[in-house]
Parts: structure tokens; sequence; C-alpha cells
């Protein structure tokens, strides 16, 4: 008699065909989360108007999200250790879905900032808790296969925030990118009750939920929390800088500027597919330098068409970058979480999703001030600085740029690309040393799990594993 085809070493006995169900199921509840990083970029300008906002607190509507979500991971990782990674994912979810509703129905400043605080509290809880459960459900030697299908589906998210965002603005009103998400996150609720509560709850009560140092002499983690950070750097300030140049310099409406990104999500999606196969196949460090390397020479080739205002110029470097990025950092992070004691590897997650989402901040905040300093300097030389001001607040917001002198315009618009292009460079640089320090710091020598063998020592296995 044929014995049924089940899952060998994933989690709960899931058959072949439910364990693939499981990871498109946790990767749909990771897009929503990941839309919302990158939804408001071309729909904030149509916000602040609609709320009377000033651009200080235009800012905040996206950063609010992002440092509560940064900031919270770790916690959210050891509170879904400690309740089960199920139930917290579950958690992460409703609290999400209230944020998203205090956003869709804010009238002031407060409320809208607010709700964005509470939409990155539920991200927080609910992404290392989805990243634990992806190691846990994917079959023995399939980690990385699952690992990019899910990355490939919640990166697009990162990409296909513009789009929608623009649609949603030209078609409906700004308030439904954030109405939408309680409508999503329904059916999610059901559908996780559905296929993953064979996967089991992953609960430990009783380590201590810290990353101490011992858990930091794992080569693996050092490796996963340097590299992630560093190629995130850029990603972020690519896709909300070029949302503003795509509308100002190009005068492409929402829609179209977010219609501009495609090829990105197009190589976003290809390479998160691609990366965990290879990463299967060859390990994780042959697509994490070259992943590195490519980043580095997509940006500068960014760089150069920015300068020449040429959007055919800037689609195969976009395409590349979105391929480039998930081979740098999708079989990095799979060896972080796969080489960890099981019953921690929440917490893992959630500390590897924090360097991921410090890279996006920190390189928001940097290469966002440099990209201000250089407009506001070259204007400057002009310019009064009030004059200088008046002009790079007018690029900021598209619809009101008719106001300026054609001539004050044009200059603004093209110091504006000459800034962002030499943005990109320094984003190029920032990532090649970067790539340098770690093979300095020999973060590529000594094998890994399911390269060249398994070292117990270094596997961390104690008690609590021998116990699962």
């Amino acid at each position: 008699m044929a014995m049924p085809e089940t899952n060998q070493g994933g989690g709960g006995g899931l058959s072949a065909r439910g364990w693939k169900v499981s990871i498109f199921v946790l990767a749909m509840a990771s897009l929503v989360t990941a839309i919302d990083l990158t939804i408001i970029s071309v729909a904030l300008p149509t916000v602040e108007e609609d709320l009377g906002l000033s651009p200080a607190q235009g800012q905040w509507v996206v950063n609010a999200y992002l440092l509560s979500f940064t900031f919270l991971l770790i916690p959210g990782g050891m509170f879904g250790d400690r309740i089960g990674q199920l139930r917290g994912m579950n958690v992460g979810l409703v609290i999400f879905g209230i944020g998203s509703l205090m956003c869709g129905l804010a009238a002031d400043a407060p409320m809208i900032i607010g709700g964005r605080v509470v939409q990155g509290i539920g991200a927080a809880i609910l992404m290392p808790c989805i990243q634990a459960l992806v190691t846990r459900v994917a079959p023995e030697g399939k980690t990385g296969t699952a690992f990019g299908v899910y990355a490939a589906v919640s990166a697009v998210g990162l990409a296909i925030g513009p789009l929608l965002g623009g649609a949603i603005v030209d078609l409906v009103a700004w308030e439904w990118i954030f109405l939408v998400n309680p409508i999503i996150i329904a059916p999610l609720l059901i559908m996780n009750h559905v296929f993953l509560r064979s996967a089991g709850e992953g609960v430990d009560r009783n380590k201590k939920r810290l990353v101490t140092m011992e858990m930091l002499k794992r080569p693996s983690l050092r490796a996963g929390i340097f590299l992630i950070f560093w190629i995130r750097l850029p990603l972020i300030w690519v896709f909300i800088y070029s949302g503003i140049y795509f509308q100002s310099v190009l005068g492409f409406s929402p829609i179209q500027a977010g219609l501009a990104m495609l090829p990105g999500i197009l190589g976003i999606a290809i390479g998160g597919v691609l990366s965990g196969r290879l990463k299967d196949k060859i390990g994780w460090r042959p697509p994490t330098i070259v992943g590195f390397l490519l980043v580095a020479v997509c940006l500068g080739f960014i760089a150069f068409a920015l300068t020449v205002e040429s959007y055919a110029l800037i689609v195969i470097p976009m395409f590349v970058l979105g391929i480039a990025v998930n081979l740098a950092t999708t079989p990095v992070n799979v060896h972080a979480i796969a080489d960890a004691d099981p019953v921690q590897r929440g917490m893992i997650s959630g500390t590897m999703t924090v360097a991921s989402q410090a890279g996006n901040v920190v390189g928001s905040l940097i290469l966002g001030a440099i990209t201000n300093a250089l407009i506001l300097g070259s204007l400057g030389a002009t310019y009064a600085a009030d004059k200088a001001e008046q002009i790079y607040q007018q690029i900021q917001h598209p619809a009101d740029s008719s106001t300026l002198p054609v001539a004050e315009l044009n200059e603004g618009l093209q110091v504006f690309a000459d800034s962002m292009s030499e943005a990109a460079l320094i984003g190029a640089g920032i990532i090649v040393l970067a790539l340098a320090a770690a093979w300095a710091m020999r973060m590529f020598r000594g094998p890994g799990p399911g390269e060249g063998g398994l070292d117990v020592e270094e596997t961390g296995e104690d008690e609590s594993l021998a116990q699962a």
C-alpha cells in the first residue's frame, strides 16, 4: 500500500502540497505589512494636503511605522516564542488591522501618526512569528526554497506599495490604502486556522528571551546581522525618492509612478525564488557575495540614468537590483535562522528582521539627509535660503510646481536629479565597503549547516532541542 507523502522534517507532518500552501499563507500575511512600508510614498502629498499636515508631520507618517516596527521586533519575537508563534501571528494581524482602521479614519495628525505606530507594533509581533513558522513548516532540505518563495511574495510588497498607493489615490481615496487592510486580514485569520494549526505553536516558556553573547558567537548570526543591515541600507531610499523623481522630474502621475516600479517588482519576485534555490544547491556565500556586487553596480547605473533623465535606462538596473537584493539577503537569512536552536528561531528571526529594518531606517535617514543636503546646498549657491527651500518643497509636491517660474523649476529639477545621482553613488560605495569589511572579518569562512557537515558544537543543540 502506498504511503502518504508527508513533510520530511517540516512542521507537524504536513503533506507535500500542504506545506507549500502553508508557505503561501504565511507569505500573504507578510505581504500586508510589507506593502505598508512603501504604500505611503506616492500618497503622502495627498494625505498632507487633506489633513493639513506640515512637511515634518508628513515625514512622521512614514517614520512612525518604520521606527515602532524596528525597535519592537526583538520583543515581538520574544512574545511569539512565549505564547506560541501561530498565536503571536494572529495577535499581530489583529493589532495591525486596528492600526490600519485608525489611519483610515484619521482626521488629524495625532490620529494618523498614532495609527502608524499601532501598525508598527502589530507588524513587529507578526513578522518574526511568520519567519519562524516558515522554517518549521518546510521539509528538511527545502528550507531555502521555502524561504525564497516566502521572501519573493513578501518582498514584492515593498515594490508594489507605490503602485497600489498611486492607484488608490487616483481612483478611490487615500483613506483606502489603510482601510483595505482589515478586509484582507479577516480571511487570513481563517486561513491560518485551517492550514497552519498542524504546524504547532512552537511555545517555549523556560528559556531567557534575549540574544546572548553565547548566541552571538555563532558565525551565522553575526554574519547575518551585519550583511543584512548593510545591504538593506539603500532600499527604502530608492523606492521613496524614485517615486518623487518619477512624478517631479519625469512628470508621471501617482499611478504611472507606481507602474514605473514594476520592473523592480518582477526582479524581487524572481530573486526571491532564485536565491532560495541557490542556497539549497550551493550554500549561502556565493549568492550573497554576488548580490552585494550586483546591488553596487545597479546603483551606479541608476546614478547615471538619473542625470540623463531617462526612464528607459532606469528600467534594467531596477530589475536587476530587485534580483540582487534577494540574492544578498535570503540565503544569509535562512542560514542564520536554520542554524539556531528551533525553540529560539522566533527570537532569532526577530533579530534578523531588526537588522533588516534597521538598515531600511538608517539608510532612509542617512541617504535622505545626504540627498536633501546636496539639493539645498546646490540651490543655496544660487538662491537665498528661503527661496532654495521653497523650490525644494515645490519639487516634492509636483502638483504645486507650476507656481514656480519655469527657469527656477527646471533648475530645481536638474539639481534634484543630480543630487539623487550623487546619493546613489554614495550608496554603492557603502555597499562595496560593507562587503570588503565582511570579507576582512572572515564572515565568509568555514562551513555552515548543510555545507560540509554540521558541527555539533556550533549547532547550539541543548536539552531544549533534545526535548523537542
